[in-house]
C-alpha cells in the first residue's frame, strides 16, 4: 500500500478505534469518508454508506437527498417531507487496496452499479432493501431534475485508466445512459494521489486568501472582531469556493463551505437561468447591481493590505450566485459582487446571522435548536464524558471536520428529536417519520433550559450503541427497523408515563442509572434488542407484511404501538 496512504489509513483507524474490521474494511470506509467529505465537499458519517459482509461488487452506496445521507425508507420521508424541489444524488463505491486496476473488478462493479437500478438480480439483503427504498424516494420526488449519478472505483495506485478499461467505463456509461433516469452520469477511477488529497480536504479547516481592495469596514460589534463591506471580483469569490485541483487538473464546488442550501441549487430554475443568460450574453456590468451578494463567515480574518486570508469559513448566503459563477469561470475577473465579510468565533451569533441572512428560505427548525442554551450545554456535558460515554453534538454543520474523533460519535438535533420522541414523549411510531408533527406537537416542551442534559445524553448515547451493535454485527441488520421501539421499551422499563423530562431529579436519576446499566454493557443490551424485535416479529407475523417497507408501514401505524404497549411489558 502507498505509505502515505498507509498512514492515513492509521489515522482514520485510531479516530475510530471502536469500530472493528480488517484493513481492507477501514479502506472502503476511508474512502468513501476521502470522497464524500473530501473531495465533494459533503457531511456525512461514511460507516454508514458503507455495505457491511460480502454484497456483489460493491463496497459503499451514498444517496443524498438536499445532501443528507438517508439509507432507508424513512429518512428519505423526513427530509423529503420539508421544503420542495429535492435534489438527490446517488454515489456508488468500490475500493481495493491494491495498487493497479483490474479489468474484472472493475467489470463487475459496474454490473453492480446497473443492477442495483435495474432489476436486482445481482444484490440482495437487508441493507440492498433498504437504499433501494430510498431510491424509490428520490425518483419519486425527481419532478423538476433528475438525480446524478458518480461512480467511484478507488486503488492505491496511481489511477491512470488503461485503453481497455476506458472503452469498458464508456460502454457502462452508454448502459447506464439509456435509463433515461440520471441528470449526468461520472465514473472515476481514483488512485492515492486523490485519496491522499480527499482525506486532507476531509479532516482541514477551509481557508482561502482574496483580494478584497473596495471594502468598507462594519461598525463594532460585542460578538464581531472584524467585519467588512464592498464587492469582488468573482474570481475572488471562486477562489474561496473551489476546492483543490483534483487529479484531471480541475477545480470543483466545495460543498463544506456552504451552510446547508447549497445542496439546493437548481440549474433549471428560471431565477438562475436567467441569470446565467445575461452573463453568457455578455451583461457583465450590471451584474454587481442585480444580485445580492455573498456573505462569508470565518472564524479568523488575518489582513495584510488589500490580501484577507480567511480560515474556518463558511458561505452562510449566497450559494445560488456561487453555484452559476462557477459555471462560467472564463468571465469571472470581469464581474464585481457585493461581499460583505464577517469574522466572528461566537457560534451562536454566527447562527443568528446564517438564519438572518436566510430569511428567503425555509429554515429548519433544528437549526434554531441550535441556538437554543440548553443546546449549547448539552454540547458541553456530551463532550465532556469520558471513554465509550463520550458524545459530540454538531449545533452547525462540519463543525468537526478537524477534530479526531469517531464520526459515528456525532449528533445533530434532529437525531435528538428523534430520539427525544421514543424515549420521552413515548412516541416510538412517528419517531423515524412524522418529524413535522413531533415538532408542531412537543416544540414546547423540547430542549427547554430547566432539562436535564444528562437524560438527553442517555437517550443519545443509547442511540449510538444501538448503531454500533449493528454496525459490527452483534445485532442483525434486520433489526434496524426496531430502532425507535427498541429506546421507547428501553426506558418504558423504567419509567411508565411520557413525563420523564418534568420528573423530580431523584426519578430522572435512577431512570438514568438504570438505562445506562443496560447500554453500556453490550450484551444486556443485546439481550434488550433481541427480546423488542422477537416481540415485534410475533406481532407482525399476523399483518400479512412481508418486504421491508411492508413492515416498517405495519410499525409506523398508532395501532401497533398500542399493541406492542399493552402485550411487551407483560411478557
Amino acid at each position: 500500500m502507498n505509505p502515505i496512504v498507509r498512514a492515513q489509513l492509521n489515522d482514520f483507524k485510531n479516530a475510530n478505534s471502536h469500530e472493528q474490521g480488517k484493513d481492507s474494511d477501514f479502506f472502503e470506509v476511508m474512502s468513501i469518508f476521502a470522497v464524500e467529505n473530501g473531495i465533494l465537499g459533503e457531511n456525512i458519517e461514511p460507516f454508514r454508506a458503507h455495505l457491511k459482509g460480502s454484497e456483489f461488487g460493491i463496497d459503499g452506496i451514498s444517496i443524498c437527498i438536499q445532501g443528507t445521507l438517508c439509507i432507508d425508507a424513512d429518512e428519505a420521508a423526513s427530509i423529503l417531507s420539508v421544503g420542495k424541489n429535492h435534489v438527490g444524488s446517488f454515489r456508488m463505491y468500490q475500493s481495493k487496496t491494491s495498487d493497479s486496476l483490474d479489468y474484472g473488478q472493475i467489470s463487475k462493479f459496474l454490473d453492480a452499479v446497473y443492477d442495483f437500478f435495474t432489476d436486482l438480480k445481482l444484490l440482495s439483503g437487508d441493507q440492498i432493501e433498504d437504499l433501494v427504498g430510498v431510491r424509490d424516494a428520490v425518483f419519486a420526488a425527481a419532478t423538476r431534475s433528475n438525480p446524478d449519478l458518480k461512480c467511484f472505483f478507488c486503488t492505491t495506485g496511481s489511477g491512470e485508466v488503461p485503453k481497455a478499461i476506458q472503452a469498458l467505463i464508456d460502454s457502462n456509461r452508454s448502459r447506464l445512459e439509456a435509463l433515461n433516469v440520471f441528470g449526468s452520469i461520472d465514473i472515476s477511477c481514483l488512485g492515492a494521489r486523490d485519496i491522499q488529497e480527499g482525506f486532507r480536504a476531509a479532516t482541514n479547516s477551509s481557508s482561502a486568501s482574496i483580494n478584497f481592495s473596495k471594502n468598507v469596514t462594519l461598525p463594532d460589534h460585542e460578538n464581531i472582531e472584524e467585519a467588512y463591506i464592498g464587492y469582488v471580483t468573482a474570481d475572488q469569490i471562486l477562489e474561496m469556493a473551489l476546492g483543490d485541483v483534483d487529479g484531471q487538473g480541475n477545480r470543483h464546488i466545495n460543498r463544506a463551505i456552504f451552510y446547508d442550501n447549497v445542496r439546493d441549487f437548481n440549474p433549471n430554475s428560471e431565477i438562475n437561468k436567467s441569470i446565467l443568460a445575461d452573463i453568457e450574453a455578455g451583461d457583465l456590468s450590471s451584474f454587481v447591481f442585480k444580485n445580492n451578494g455573498i456573505t462569508v463567515v470565518a472564524k479568523s480574518i488575518s489582513r495584510k493590505g488589500d490580501t484577507f486570508t480567511l480560515e474556518d469559513y463558511q458561505i452562510v448566503n449566497g450559494c445560488q450566485t456561487t453555484n452559476i459563477l462557477a459555471q462560467t469561470p472564463q468571465t469571472a475577473k470581469k464581474i464585481s459582487v457585493p461581499l460583505r465579510l464577517i469574522g466572528s468565533s461566537d457560534p451562536d451569533f454566527i447562527a443568528k446571522i446564517i438564519i438572518g441572512t436566510n430569511k428567503q428560505n425555509e429554515v429548519r427548525e433544528d437549526q434554531f435548536w441550535a441556538l437554543l442554551p440548553f443546546m449549547k450545554d448539552l454540547e458541553i456535558y456530551c463532550a465532556g464524558q469520558d471513554g465509550d460515554e463520550r458524545l459530540l453534538i454538531e449545533r452547525r454543520d462540519n463543525q468537526y471536520r478537524d477534530v479526531a474523533i469517531e464520526r459515528t460519535r456525532i449528533m445533530k438535533p434532529s437525531d435528538l428529536m428523534k430520539v427525544s420522541a421514543a424515549a420521552f414523549f413515548f412516541q416510538p411510531n412517528r419517531a423515524a417519520r412524522d418529524h413535522r408533527g413531533i415538532r408542531k406537537e412537543f416544540a414546547s416542551r423540547i430542549f427547554l433550559a430547566d432539562h436535564s442534559v444528562e437524560l438527553y445524553h442517555m437517550a443519545a448515547l443509547s442511540l449510538y450503541k444501538f448503531d454500533y451493535l449493528v454496525r459490527t454485527s452483534k445485532v442483525p441488520r434486520a433489526h434496524v427497523i426496531n430502532k425507535f421501539f427498541v429506546l421507547y421499551a428501553l426506558v418504558q422499563k423504567f419509567w411508565h408515563n411520557p413525563n420523564l423530562l418534568e420528573a423530580k431529579e431523584k426519578e430522572r436519576t435512577r431512570v438514568r442509572r438504570s438505562v445506562l446499566e443496560i447500554v453500556l454493557d453490550n450484551e444486556e443490551y443485546v439481550k434488550h434488542i433481541e427480546k423488542v424485535s422477537k416481540h415485534i416479529d410475533t406481532l407482525v407475523a399476523s399483518s400479512g407484511a412481508k418486504t421491508r417497507e411492508q413492515l416498517r408501514d405495519f410499525i409506523r401505524t398508532e395501532s401497533f404501538s398500542e399493541s406492542f404497549t399493552k402485550t411487551f411489558f407483560d411478557s
